[in-house]
């Protein structure tokens, strides 16, 4: 559970970030309406409250989060096959670029420090997963990365938006929660065509 929440922070911060440069990955705006179900945390039942998340373990997770999107989208750039993907990944360099420097700064003005390392161990080992991968071989695997992180990261922006204490912080979670949405809306549609 706490490795799932962590990638979701991950995710969602990504998206944050995207959200706050006010830039979309180029849809409508519309939002999946059977994605209701998933924006829960992964092993918490429907209705259930997930334990509070400290501001400390948000802005790690989330900073991790909007990282491992960076880095993942650069390696997409020089080692994807797919046009399309690489489109998504430009997308992710920028928007999650934008949502780690507010980030960065929501956390300062709420008196946050932020975590020293790069990556926690199950990011960097799905860095260097992927980063052994190229052509048809890295998109499968980009996409499903895509997937999981951009669930896990509205899981965790849901759950710092119920129980978060920090009023910057939550906004920033607000702010950025269409945002990963969306992102994960345009890697759906990217995993049926």
């Amino acid at each position: 559970m706490k490795m799932t929440t962590l990638f979701l922070a991950t995710a969602g911060f990504c998206l944050l970030a995207t959200a706050a440069s006010g830039q979309t990955t180029g849809g409508q705006g519309a939002t999946n309406q059977g994605a209701v179900m998933q924006d829960r945390p992964a092993g918490t039942a429907p209705g259930a409250r997930s334990t509070p998340l400290g501001d400390a373990e948000f802005v790690r997770r989330a900073v991790i989060a909007n990282r491992f999107e960076i880095e993942e989208a650069q390696l997409a750039l020089a080692q994807g096959a797919d046009p399309r993907l690489k489109e998504f990944a430009r997308t992710m360099v920028l928007d999650h670029g934008m949502a780690l420097k507010d980030l960065e700064s929501a956390a300062r003005m709420a008196g946050v420090t932020l975590p020293d390392k790069k990556f926690d161990e199950t990011h960097q080992a799905k860095i260097n997963a992927i980063s052994r991968k190229k052509g048809a071989d890295f998109d499968q695997q980009y996409r499903a990365d895509q997937r999981q992180a951009h669930d896990e990261a509205i899981a965790l922006l849901i759950a710092y938006q119920q129980s978060g204490k920090s009023e910057q912080l939550r906004a920033w979670a607000i702010k950025a929660l269409p945002v990963v949405r969306q992102h994960r809306d345009a890697i759906g549609a990217l995993n049926t065509q």
